[in-house]
């Protein structure tokens, strides 16, 4: 847009009066002053342009000072007012406008059939008005306000496209802030011409539907014919509850409240989700199966998952989850779709406060299941000072903390008691880098951690421990550039990165006191190497005497990034332990850990990490991912998991689009060990004006007890944006 001169515009009008476009009421003279004083609003402030669509005269009224343009568009700034006709009033700085009107400003569209705007302060007032805000689509009676807060009376606020079954909010109001939320006085929620819940009064924001629903329909031959529905409804901005309910012909009805909610209050923010269901489970002993521990699962199952996450300013953050499980198995049986992701139940609190160079931490692990061996934290309390440097080029980093440890082992080993432990542990850190050329570093590393037990075993008291560690890092730096551009592979030039590295660290005598030591905070199996600095294990009362020289390679290969920055190619890291003190079984060379990871292309990316025996050169353990993708039309993935003598598997998941409605997806399991194809789920899925996500689903289950056989799923999710 531009600001026109007072003189641009009287020679403008002047020339548009000369061709007869414009005509003069009350009045037989025309100068240019008086043109000049008739328009001189137009030229103030904001660019304006008020133009006809048509070779129609514009009327202008010196006596009302008011110009009448038909088929008339008004620019103002970044509005846009288009009408059959526009009646502009310079005494009130106010556009008339009628007859298909419409008013656009960014991304807000009001349509009416007549209304004003006042161009001093941009009030607007609309009759019989629809306004489209994506996904947001509104209409009412009248509308009052300015284009990016205004309150709609005798309203209806539809999620999408107006239609059958569509997400629908009547109101005696709505007052609406561009970009923010919405607030419905006196309202009811609708699905389409189906009313289902009154909400007197409700606030939301915009991000955020008014309804979450999620519904699970299908067979399975353990559970039935099964029906598992969830439906969420707003009480307060950003929060939503409702029922979760589940049919089983074969089982009963599970049931219980759900909740989900992603909202702020002052500096405060809260995301959190609540699924939950009781049932009285009819199946027969041999249908509810057995738990973990090998007894019967009992008639009366249920479950509770609760995921919270609180941050306070720039400094406090509050986790908590609660997991409470009738048995191990009733969120497999119950709530199949949430099982891949949590197999183990999980239940703490921990609250943290992090300062300039320093955090605090007060942690909770509790044990409300009683099929799992889980060490309690009530609590642990911890002060961490994070990595600083010091004068004369030293680092310094540690820690202090106390816990009290609890664990029942006789639950699961009859003939074991059950343990505590008082625990008091303190570690402090330095280090000193040095450059030894402009591509190699050199970190001495010494540390020390005092550890004392208030309750120890066999006789004493207590015990206080005290270890220390010396060791050093050795890390090389090199690097290749080349200009080298492709548009196919999104190439704009190579930069390959290469980093050899070199780790050591000695801790004498660290299974020392193991005899006094209440064993909980142990160690677990695990196939990555683990770690060796002492003040990063995690497994205190499981120590044993380290020194070892862990030794590798780092790379990558990068290009330049459009959005800024750099995106890796590929990235590759190889490491191997040589221990000088181990275990009884263990051998000198630990096995050869190799990561890759290959993103050449957004259409393509490897991913494998594999563990080789370097004594007889047998691969141990190798995972792996290839994955295809064609824009938004296919993709195929195809994976393994491969660990020796427990595990051999390979997987294909795909996806084929057929039409911005319709897409077909297949999931395909395939057990090398037992020569199974245990897994077979063919899909279609839909998708209904851009608010209904159905998927249909054929499963074939073979070789595991609990879910073998024939599964048909429905899958219905509302709201899918």
């Amino acid at each position: 847009m531009h600001t026109r001169p007072h003189r641009g515009i009287a020679q403008r009008l002047a020339s548009l009066f000369a061709a007869g476009r414009v005509k003069l009421r009350h009045s037989l003279l025309l100068s240019s002053f008086a043109l000049c004083a008739a328009v001189r609003s137009l030229a103030a402030g904001e660019a304006l342009d008020l133009t006809s669509s048509t070779d129609k005269p514009i009327e202008y009224d010196f006596n009302t000072k008011q110009m009448v343009v038909l088929d008339a568009q008004l620019i103002y700034g970044d509005l846009t007012l288009t009408a059959d006709e526009i009646r502009y009033d310079e005494k009130a700085v106010q556009a008339n406008a009628r007859g298909h009107l419409v008013l656009t400003r960014g991304d807000l569209r009001l349509v009416a059939d007549e209304g004003t705007y006042t161009l001093a302060d941009g009030k607007v007032r609309l009759k019989n008005t629809r306004a489209g805000y994506y996904p947001l689509y509104l209409q009412g009676t009248e509308l009052e306000g300015n284009v990016r807060e205004f309150t709609l009376k005798n309203a209806t606020l539809t999620y999408g496209e107006p239609g059958f079954l569509t997400p629908t909010v009547r109101a005696d109001s709505i007052d609406f802030i561009q970009g923010k939320s919405f607030k419905a006085h006196h309202a009811s929620l609708r699905l389409g011409a189906i009313p289902l819940i009154p909400l007197p009064v409700f606030s939301q924001r915009l991000d955020t539907p008014p309804l979450e629903t999620e519904i699970r329909l299908g067979f399975r031959s353990s559970l039935g014919a099964f029906m598992d529905a969830t439906a969420l409804v707003p009480v307060a901005p950003g929060v939503g509850v409702g029922p979760h309910l589940g049919l089983f012909s074969k089982r009963g009805v599970l049931i219980g409240p759900g909740a989900r909610y992603d909202t702020k209050n002052g500096d405060s923010t809260f995301t959190g989700e609540l699924r939950s269901g009781w049932i009285h489970d009819f199946g027969g002993n041999s249908a509810r199966g057995l738990d973990t521990l090998g007894a019967p699962v009992g008639h009366d199952r249920g479950l509770i998952n609760w995921r919270n996450l609180q941050t306070t300013g720039d400094h406090f953050t509050l986790m908590s989850q609660l997991a409470y499980w009738s048995d191990s198995e009733v969120v497999r049986d119950f709530d199949r779709p949430h099982f891949g992701h949590n197999q183990q139940p999980e239940t703490f609190v921990e609250a943290t406060y992090a300062g300039n160079n320093y955090s605090t931490s007060a942690f909770v692990r509790a044990q409300p299941n009683d099929f799992q061996i889980t060490q309690r934290r009530e609590p642990e309390l911890s002060v961490n000072l994070l990595t600083s440097p010091q004068d004369l080029g030293f680092i310094h980093r540690g820690n202090v903390g106390f816990v009290n440890l609890r664990e029942n082992a006789s639950t699961f080993t009859p003939g074991l008691s059950d343990l505590s432990s008082q625990r008091f542990d303190a570690y402090y850190g330095v280090e000193h880098p040095g450059v030894l050329t402009p591509w190699l570093t050199l970190t001495p590393d010494a540390g020390a951690r005092l550890t004392h037990y208030f309750s120890a075993l066999n006789g004493k008291d207590d015990y206080t421990r005290v270890l220390g560690q010396v060791g050093a890092d050795l890390r090389g730096h090199a690097y290749g550039q080349w200009d080298v551009k492709s548009e196919r592979w999104h190439v704009d030039g190579l930069r390959h990165l290469v980093e050899p590295f070199v780790q050591y660290r000695y801790i004498p005598e660290a299974e020392k006191g193991r005899a006094y030591i209440p064993r909980i905070d142990r160690s677990v199996f695990s196939t990555r190497l683990q770690p060796i600095d002492l003040g990063e294990i995690r497994f205190l009362d499981d120590l044993h005497e380290i020194n070892t020289l862990r030794y590798g390679l780092e790379q990558r290969l990068q290009t330049r990034d459009p959005r800024g920055g750099s995106r890796d190619l590929i990235a590759l890291t190889v490491a191997q332990d040589l221990r000088f003190s181990r275990l009884l079984g263990e051998h000198r060379s630990s096995d050869l850990h190799t990561d890759l990871a290959l993103m050449p292309a957004r259409w393509l990316a490897v991913d494998f990490y594999q563990r080789i025996d370097p004594h007889g050169f047998r691969l141990e353990e190798f995972n792996s991912g290839f994955t295809l993708t064609d824009g938004d039309y296919w993709s195929t993935r195809f994976g393994t998991q491969f660990l020796r003598d427990q595990l051999e598997e390979y997987s294909v998941d795909s996806r084929v689009r057929l039409n911005e409605r319709f897409a077909l997806t297949g999931r395909w399991r395939y057990d090398a060990i037992k020569s199974i194809l245990y897994e077979q789920v063919y899909g279609l899925r839909q998708t209904i004006r851009n608010l209904w996500s159905i998927e249909y689903q054929l499963a074939f289950i073979k070789g595991q007890s609990e879910e073998n056989g024939f599964q048909f799923r429905i899958s219905v999710e509302v709201f899918k944006f």
